[in-house]
């Protein structure tokens, strides 16, 4: 691969085995594939160049008005490496759209790269500090699979509630790379495209760090999702609690029917293998029978429960230090918390009525967590998991923010404890230890 233009920004472009894993994980927030071809009339052509201009110009607004992401102009929908067929004159004026099309704030690494003997061309795109409008098509922003026009002062709400809050990009004065876990960070990076890099690369590829005049400097996301969990001393309550409710309600004193499962400190990236695994053994799990078949069957469907948790690891609001995200299993429901209200300016009714909203308070983390697959690069967890529940005739997630507390609830159908389908049996109950005292 050879670099056609200045790279803006940290990191290198990619390899082409690191493009085809890109592409394997399909589009999303942070990917868009754009076909060269127009396919219109029975004979494969040349997009127009001017148009082909236009959509390079709006997708690299739309990345840079939301978190970032990456453009490959060369790829089918589906993901096929097609190329294109312009002379080399041509190509040099399309990488340069980002360039002369939009805004200077607009940061993005521009280069050709190739899969098999087709070019492809990269366009990666950091998050930028204002607004980013194309000329004569408004303001685009980037949710999920989609890209819709939005205010200018819409996008710079959001841009100043990540910079007032913004834990997460600050670069801790005091942490080098030996402040790391490199065996978990090691496995980390084998999960995304990015899996036969050296592991600094790596890091500054995704900007979770940088070199410095004579150390590493890392910032507070890598040492979220990293940071060595001996004497973990960057954040004093970024881990998660996990309880178990015998009942309905909590009861205090002599009452009392709470258990702590666990309390799993950081890094994230462990915190959350652990906390699924703890959740896969409190979900209760029937086997129907499908035909000739018994297919495993939770009460509440896998993706709603493992969405929520994910969520509140990665979209809790870590400025805030004095608790941690707790994911409580009752018999009626599973409720996760976690510090932090909705990020601005979604609000909790758009997403209790399922209206489409991208707003990340840690779009590093996000992106991070994206990449090795534990979030989907969609952008919509949310809506997801009202589909999967109403998918189930279950009722749909409950939704609030109280004292700074997100809180989001599934339930299971059942009424006091009590499955709503009798003929269900739930052969894979764990034991449960007995209670041992109210914690909160």
């Amino acid at each position: 691969m050879t670099e056609n233009a200045t790279h803006i920004g940290p990191g290198t472009i990619y390899t082409e085995p690191e493009l085809v894993a890109l592409i394997d994980r399909g589009e999303g927030q942070f990917l868009e594939f754009k076909s060269a071809w127009d396919r219109s009339g029975g004979q494969r052509k040349p997009l127009p160049r001017r148009a082909l201009r236009d959509k390079i110009a709006e997708v690299v607004a739309a990345f840079a008005n939301a978190d970032g992401g990456v453009l490959l102009v060369g790829v089918d929908d589906d993901g096929t490496p097609t190329g294109h067929g312009y002379p080399d004159a041509v190509v040099d004026g399309l990488l340069a759209v980002p360039r002369t099309r939009l805004d200077d704030l607009v940061s993005c690494r521009r280069a050709r790269g190739r899969i098999g003997t087709h070019e492809i061309l990269i366009f990666e795109t950091l998050i930028s500090p204002e607004a980013i409008m194309v000329e004569g098509n408004g303001f685009p922003y980037r949710v999920g699979e989609h890209i819709i026009r939005q205010p200018q002062e819409t996008i710079n709400e959001k841009k100043q509630a990540y910079r007032k809050v913004g834990y997460e990009q600050r670069y801790s004065p005091d942490a080098t790379l030996g402040a790391l876990d490199g065996e978990i960070l090691r496995r980390f990076i084998d999960r995304t495209p990015l899996h036969r890099r050296p592991i600094a690369d790596a890091l500054t590829h995704y900007g979770l760090a940088e070199r410095g005049t004579h150390e590493w400097r890392l910032t507070n996301a890598a040492l979220l999702l990293f940071g060595r969990r001996t004497g973990f001393p960057w954040h004093p309550r970024a881990g998660i609690r996990m309880f178990r409710v015998a009942g309905t309600a909590r009861r205090h004193g002599r009452d009392r029917n709470v258990t702590q499962l666990a309390t799993i400190w950081p890094p994230v990236v462990a915190a959350l293998d652990d906390a699924l695994q703890i959740g896969h053994t409190q979900v209760r799990r029937a086997e129907r029978l499908n035909g000739m078949r018994f297919e495993d069957d939770p009460e509440i469907p896998d993706f709603a429960w493992r969405e929520a948790i994910t969520n509140a690891i990665a979209h809790r609001d870590y400025e805030i230090q004095s608790r941690e995200t707790e994911v409580w299993f009752y018999e009626d429901r599973v409720e996760v918390t976690s510090p932090g209200g909705v990020a601005p300016p979604a609000t909790e009714a758009m997403l209790r009525e399922r209206v489409p909203a991208h707003a990340s308070r840690n779009p590093m983390l996000v992106r991070a967590l994206a990449a090795a697959g534990y979030m989907r690069d969609e952008g919509e967890g949310i809506l997801r998991i009202h589909e999967e529940m109403a998918a189930k005739a279950l009722p749909p997630p409950q939704i609030s923010v109280e004292h700074g507390i997100f809180t989001i609830r599934l339930f299971n159908g059942s009424r006091d404890g009590a499955v709503a389908e009798p003929e269900l049996t739930w052969p894979s109950i764990p034991p449960r230890p007995a209670p041992t005292g109210d914690p909160s």
